[in-house]
């Protein structure tokens, strides 16, 4: 199974670790799997890390306690660091990319220089296991989470601890139905297994094998907001009590096969291996456990995503849902459209123009809107749409001379829906981009 997803920095290779001892490297603009890192001895891979630049790929295995380092370019393997003295839990390269953290079930989180190992690897000491590690965007501090459920702070610079969080009581999730304890007594699901900085370094986000995902302030140490990522009473984990009325001496209700199929002794013998958690799935009743895999922090510091049991979940700060198919019915005509100025309705004409995406009814519509209207259309034009009329006015501008109209319908978007434009910075900078050449042209010709 893949344990570990990866991007470069560019976002054009994606890297994926996985427990059959290899690595692989996919590209994204061709989608083709163009690279497979392996180990000379066949190992389980369950940690992954990239530098910066994209040119060292680094992970660490469960079985051997090793680190392995290749090169993108060749593919070969450059190094094997060693030292830990438990399974590798987490990687991470320094956003500047000159050294390497990870962590390890030995108690303890360790620094590497894969450029010069010459240098003494330092070594941070735990009082519990290590589970997972984060670097702030500016590689001054790095948190590291361990089995007990807290947070710890580092210093990166004077490699000295810089403070705790007590997250044990906020993780804590539900209790399952295997359980021989209450929720509260239980151990299981209380400590964090990933951790994430915000964009600006002020709040971590913490998530785990429970159904929260915990905000806290770094600065202050308090706990910000609790997220639960499920409501859904099927997954096993979420209630905090259960009825003692489905509860047999067999054990609970809801796991007990009552078909009469699987009736022979034989065949309800536990033949699960050690360390299994999801379950055994050949069982004819199994309970998926309410869990999150991971969670990330959008560049924006606007959103965040968990990867949980119930799917890629995303938390915005954006109020308002941005969501139209683009769906077309009967009503939506060239000819519809056109009475449509006619009456007046300039803004209902244009975005039905922006439905049915004929060039050359948009730019009927478009020319035809008085300028004096312009800002009050554009105060009313709905954000989704916003990215199909910036588009079109960059194209425009090469061609048309109207150029009070374009300024002023750049301008009063670009005002109006600033927070939605900001939020998709990414997907907008190819036409934002074309706008800033078109307005440079048009500033020099006009000045020649």
């Amino acid at each position: 199974s893949v344990t570990a997803v990866q991007f470069t920095k560019g976002s054009q290779v994606v890297l994926s670790a996985s427990l059959d001892g290899t690595v692989r490297a996919y590209d994204l603009v061709r989608y083709r799997n163009f690279r497979v890192f392996t180990s000379p001895t066949p190992v389980q891979f369950t940690s992954l890390a990239v530098d910066p630049s994209g040119e060292i790929v680094c992970a660490g295995c469960q079985d051997s306690f090793e680190i392995y380092v290749w090169s993108m370019q060749t593919g070969k393997l450059l190094d094997v660091l060693s030292g830990h003295e438990g399974p590798i839990s987490a990687l991470a390269f320094r956003p500047d990319g000159l050294s390497l953290a990870s962590s390890s079930w030995d108690k303890s989180v360790r620094f590497w220089d894969v450029f010069d190992r010459t240098k003494v690897v330092e070594r941070m000491e735990h009082s519990h296991e290590v589970l997972a590690l984060a670097y702030r965007p500016d590689g001054k501090e790095l948190c590291a989470s361990t089995i007990d459920g807290q947070i710890h702070f580092w210093d990166v610079a004077m490699a000295a601890p810089a403070g705790s969080i007590e997250g044990r009581r906020d993780i804590a999730g539900g209790r399952s139905a295997t359980d021989r304890q209450t929720a509260e007594n239980s151990s299981a699901g209380k400590s964090f297994t990933s951790l994430c900085y915000s964009a600006d370094g002020t709040a971590v986000l913490g998530g785990g094998n429970s159904k929260y995902v915990c905000l806290y302030d770094r600065r202050s140490r308090i706990l910000l907001r609790k997220f639960q990522v499920s409501q859904n009473q099927s997954l096993d984990g979420v209630q905090h009590k259960l009825n003692s009325r489905n509860m047999t001496e067999a054990g609970p209700r809801d796991l007990i096969d009552s078909d009469g199929i699987d009736s022979d002794s034989e065949k309800h013998v536990d033949r699960s291996l050690p360390g299994v958690r999801s379950g055994d799935k050949s069982n004819r009743v199994l309970k998926p456990e309410v869990r999150t895999r991971d969670v990330k922090f959008a560049p924006t510091g606007r959103q965040w995503a968990a990867a949980s049991t119930e799917g890629l979940l995303i938390y915005s700060l954006d109020e308002t849902l941005v969501f139209d198919p683009f769906e077309l019915d009967a009503d939506v005509t060239p000819d519809s459209i056109r009475d449509l100025v006619r009456t007046g309705d300039y803004l209902r004409a244009l975005v039905n123009a922006l439905r049915l995406n004929e060039q050359h009814v948009i730019r009927s519509v478009y020319e035809s809107v008085p300028p004096k209207d312009v800002a009050l259309l554009a105060r009313a034009f709905p954000a989704v749409y916003v990215e199909r009329l910036l588009k079109f006015i960059a194209h425009a501008m090469e061609s048309s001379q109207l150029l009070e109209l374009h300024l002023k319908w750049v301008s009063e978007l670009l005002t109006t829906h600033g927070g939605f434009v900001k939020t998709r910075s990414v997907a907008l900078q190819p036409v934002l981009r074309m706008l800033q050449r078109n307005v440079v042209r048009l500033h020099q010709d006009i000045g020649s």
